[in-house]
């Protein structure tokens, strides 16, 4: 855009007047023409008319950009939304950066948890000077457990700082009547994208889950495993996994929202899967309202959960809640270990060549706790 500068006022008034009137003429000029600079509505020279919109439309409507864009290389894909996300990102930043400045807000508002968060991740030399310290505590919980119970207890009361790849519970607007929330029981999230990842057996696929194996054991490193024991616990990891990933949804059946929508009681959830004590899970968990019904996203998941609980596993249980854990954390830990997970995550999974600025990961993780 284009900025109007005014000229110092001369001090005989006639001459005065004839400079102001000037300058207003030229600045009516100068805001039309900005105004003419800013594209409305379709933008026509992305357009590829050479393109018949009956045989294209799409490279119709946007074959120009197309062909004059390029993906960034810290994105894996790019489009008009990659815009809008790029360009909400500078304002966030700019907003943040004020309130940096400002130094005006308590330790107790939101504006000063998203500062310290945002300022946390950007002081490298701190995070790689305590290493894995802070994830420490939660690692000394999951090797405490013993037995189911304690695998429970441990899970439930620290589900903010300790991962696990079995079940979560959220509130979401309820399917039958959006006036009131529901809580929705789900499966908890895996170490690759989604199911397929994990069951399909063409030679990429089969070479993914080579290439993740060698990433848990170069992880698992990171916390002080030995190279051999990192890599016997990958192994074990991904067999465990692929265990939970076969009886979800597949992405089909997934895009029909009745296959979610599987409203139990909690005494029918608990004959269901009786190896959880759901009462004190959910108040562990800090559902303070007692729960009479829940809606059981994935049934036949839950049956698989069951399972497994009642095999009594422990050790197995650990291993996979203990790289569930450093697998979440990795981008507030070491910039060598964040690296580490952006090597496989988005460079070998999605093909980025280049990390994106430290300022845009931090203000990620902003967006993803205080956002």
């Amino acid at each position: 855009m284009k900025l109007t500068h005014f000229k110092t006022p001369i001090l005989i008034a006639s001459i005065a007047f004839a400079v102001s009137a000037c300058e207003d003429s030229k600045n009516q000029e100068q805001n039309t023409e900005t105004k003419d600079d800013i594209p409305h509505g379709i933008i026509l020279e992305n357009m590829d008319t050479s393109v018949s919109p009956k045989d294209d439309f799409y490279n119709y409507v946007n074959g120009n950009w197309v062909k004059n864009n390029t993906i960034p290389d810290d994105q894996t894909r790019w489009g008009g939304f990659g815009v809008l996300r790029k360009k909400t990102d500078y304002d966030m930043l700019a907003i943040l950066g004020k309130a940096q400045k400002s130094n005006k807000y308590s330790a107790t508002t939101d504006q000063a948890k998203a500062i310290m968060i945002f300022e946390s991740e950007l002081d490298t030399a701190a995070r790689n000077k305590v290493g894995i310290t802070t994830l420490q505590p939660a690692l000394n919980k999951i090797e405490s457990i013993k037995t189911l119970e304690d695998f429970q207890e441990v899970m439930t009361q620290n589900a903010i700082t300790i991962s696990q790849p079995f079940f979560g519970i959220a509130a979401f607007s309820n399917p039958s009547n959006s006036a009131m929330n529901s809580a929705y029981l789900y499966p908890g999230g895996l170490g690759l994208p989604e199911r397929d990842y994990y069951l399909k057996t063409d030679s990429a696929s089969v070479k993914t889950r080579t290439q993740y194996v060698e990433h848990i054991t170069r992880m698992l490193q990171f916390l002080g495993d030995s190279k051999e024991d990192a890599h016997s616990q990958a192994e074990t990891i991904l067999a465990f996994e692929t265990k939970l990933a076969e009886p979800r949804l597949d992405k089909v059946a997934s895009r029909d929202f009745r296959n979610f929508n599987n409203p139990r009681t909690v005494s029918q959830l608990q004959k269901m899967v009786p190896a959880v004590n759901w009462e004190q899970s959910f108040t562990n968990i800090g559902v303070s309202k007692k729960l009479d019904t829940v809606i059981v996203m994935q049934p036949v998941y839950m049956e698989t959960v069951q399972n497994i609980y009642a095999k009594g596993d422990i050790a197995t249980l650990k291993t996979v809640m203990r790289w569930a854990t450093l697998n979440s954390s990795a981008g507030m830990l070491t910039t060598e270990i964040e690296k580490a997970n952006w090597d496989f995550y988005s460079k070998t999974l999605n093909g980025a060549k280049k990390q994106k600025p430290a300022n845009e990961r931090a203000l990620a993780s902003v967006n993803n706790t205080v956002g």
